[in-house]
Formats: structure tokens, sequence, C-alpha cells
């Protein structure tokens, strides 16, 4: 892929925070960046001046050490999941310590766009900086991850998360474009709705994934506690949604998530011993969701798009129930919903 070119004078256009606790590192950085035209490169070397200055005004690129706070991985986990600052899609860059693999999963983890193992090359870092401003991964929205999509969809390991093309701030001032604070927030709202709706649709997957063990449970008469807890995980599930679908104004559909969520819960209750009606409600639940779900569709924008489907994946066996089957979807496995440091490495 071809990376534009990124004219110098435009670069003096861009915001640059970087977090450095080192005072020659974060010196011949800060020298190094603006040398390149990057003129509004600020440095911190206090994780508590770095919040108090995204707080005030968010950058286009943040740069910050795994060894700046303690709380670091957690801090830039707190940006992406809009707790910290305005703008929860600023192109982050982290820079971790080499010893060994764990600070990268963490950052991976985290949401960054980039990682960079320490000793940073000034050079290096400019290459980085201007290729993410042209070529950002879209983003991915699970139950407890926002950040880029790493994962590729395979035969045995396909995903139905949607990918979002995000607010690439950096990208706007190296085309020449001028954004208000007013007409940022705009963006920021309207990608976050996305991003709230994208959640749901991870929550639907998730309901899934916990039908598809409670089912097959209670066909093949292996009724355990294991299904009890895989009930009250569906609740939290559907509680969770509901909370969602209030942010998102859809009254409706967080009305029928709590009915859901009740219906489930009294199976829960008589677990071993459910009722026909009980267990009907049960089969049908992801369909009941999905159907609830569908007129949000509507709203998503234009920059959410289904990621691209791999080959299709061979059915697992499953016992067939006898009545009103729930159309249970094997592609939906654990690693949609909720992302680990070996998800995003694969």
């Amino acid at each position: 892929m071809t990376t534009p070119k990124f004219d110098k004078d435009r670069r003096g256009e861009v915001d640059i925070y970087l977090g450095e606790s080192n005072e020659q590192v974060r010196e011949s950085m800060r020298q190094m960046l603006r040398g390149e035209g990057y003129r509004k490169t600020r440095t911190f070397n206090r994780m508590e001046d770095l919040l108090g200055a995204i707080t005030e005004a968010p950058p286009d690129v943040l740069i910050v050490a795994d060894d700046l706070h303690a709380n670091s991985f957690q801090i830039v986990k707190d940006i992406r999941s809009f707790k910290l600052g305005t703008n929860p899609f600023v192109l982050i860059t982290m820079m971790v310590s080499g010893e060994n693999d764990t600070n990268v999963k963490r950052a991976m983890v985290a949401g960054c766009d980039d990682i960079m193992i320490k000793p940073v090359s000034p050079g290096r870092m400019l290459d980085r900086i201007v290729h993410f401003t042209f070529n950002r991964t879209p983003f991915i929205v699970t139950t407890d991850y926002l950040g880029p999509e790493r994962r590729k969809p395979t035969a045995d390991r396909p995903s139905k998360i949607r990918q979002l093309i995000v607010v690439n701030t950096v990208k706007d001032k190296a085309e020449g474009k001028r954004t208000s604070t007013a007409e940022l927030a705009r963006k920021v709202e309207r990608c976050m709705t996305d991003v709230m709706a994208s959640r749901l649709d991870s929550y639907g997957l998730k309901l899934v994934y916990h039908c598809n063990i409670i089912l097959k449970a209670y066909d093949e008469k292996k009724v355990e506690k294991e299904v009890r807890d895989n009930l009250l995980i569906s609740v939290s599930v559907l509680e969770e949604a509901a909370q969602i679908a209030k942010i998102l104004g859809e009254s409706k559909l967080a009305e029928v998530c709590i009915g859901l969520a009740r219906q489930v819960e009294e199976v829960s209750e008589v677990y071993q011993t459910p009722t026909d009606a009980g267990m009907a409600n049960l089969r049908q639940l992801t369909q009941a969701f999905a159907a609830a779900k569908a007129p949000l569709e509507a709203r998503f924008s234009k920059a959410a798009a289904p990621a691209a489907a791999p080959a299709p994946a061979a059915k697992p066996a499953t016992a067939t129930p006898a009545a009103a089957p729930a159309r249970v979807d094997p592609a939906a496995k654990g690693g949609d919903v909720t992302i680990s440091a070996d998800d995003l490495l694969k």
C-alpha cells in the first residue's frame, strides 16, 4: 500500500502529546518531531500533567511510555472507553519495554493503534506516524474492547464483528481539513453511536454463545451448575444491553431486553426442572433479541461496515431439539464477544 505524502507545512497543525519520564529520551524525541515539522509537540514527564492537557483539549496523536505511570495501560483503555478526554479515537502509540511480551499484550488489549518496543528509533517513530495517518486500521467493538481489529478471520475462525472507520483528526489535518471543536464533538458523537450499536451486536453474539451452551446441556440432559451460571450470565448480558439501548434512545429495545432478562431469570431459579414455557422462551431468546434490535440497524452511519467474510466454517455436530429450535450461530465464538491479548495476536 502506497502511503500518501504528508506535507511538512501541514504537520505543523498536528497536536502531539508525548508522555515519557526519561528526560533525555523525551527531549530528543521532542526535538526530532519538531525538526520534522510537528511544531505543536508537547512533552510531559508526569501522567497527571498529561491527563490535565488531554482534558483541556484532545491531541491528534498521543505517544505514551508504558512506565510513565503504574496504570498507563488502564489509562489508555479509559481514553478509549470515553472515560477520559473528549475524543476516544485519538491516534495512540505506546512505547513498551521489550523484556517480555506481557506489556505488548497489555497495550493491545488497551486499544493502542501502534506499539513500539524500546528503545524507539526517532526515524521509525516518524514513519509510523505517517503510516497510521493514512492507513489506520478499522476499529472493532466487543463487550470489553474498543480498538483496532488485528485479528484475521479464517474458515475455522470466522468473525461477525462490524468494523468501524473512526474519527481520524491527523488525517483530516494532513489533507488540509480544518475541524472546529464543535464539529469534532459531533463527529465523535456519531462514532460513539456506532460504537454503542456495535456493542449491542456483541451482546447479541454473547447471548448466542451462552444459549448454545445452555440448550446443548438441556438437549443432552447434562444439566449441572454450569447451566445456571450461563443463565445468569445471559441475564447480565440482557440487562447491560438494555442500558446501552437507553443511551441510544431505543426505549422499546430496552424494555424488551429487560423483559427477556426476567424470563431467563425465572428459568435460572428452577433450572433443573424448567417449565415448558421457560424452555420455549430460551429457544426463542436469541431470535427475540435480534428482532427487537433490527430497527437499530437503520441508524448505523456509513462508517459501520460488516467485516470481510471468510470461507464458510463447518458446522459442529449438535443435538436436535424436539421442537422450536433456536437459531444458534456456530460462527459466534467466545473471542467474538470478549478480546484477549492472544486473540489480537492471532
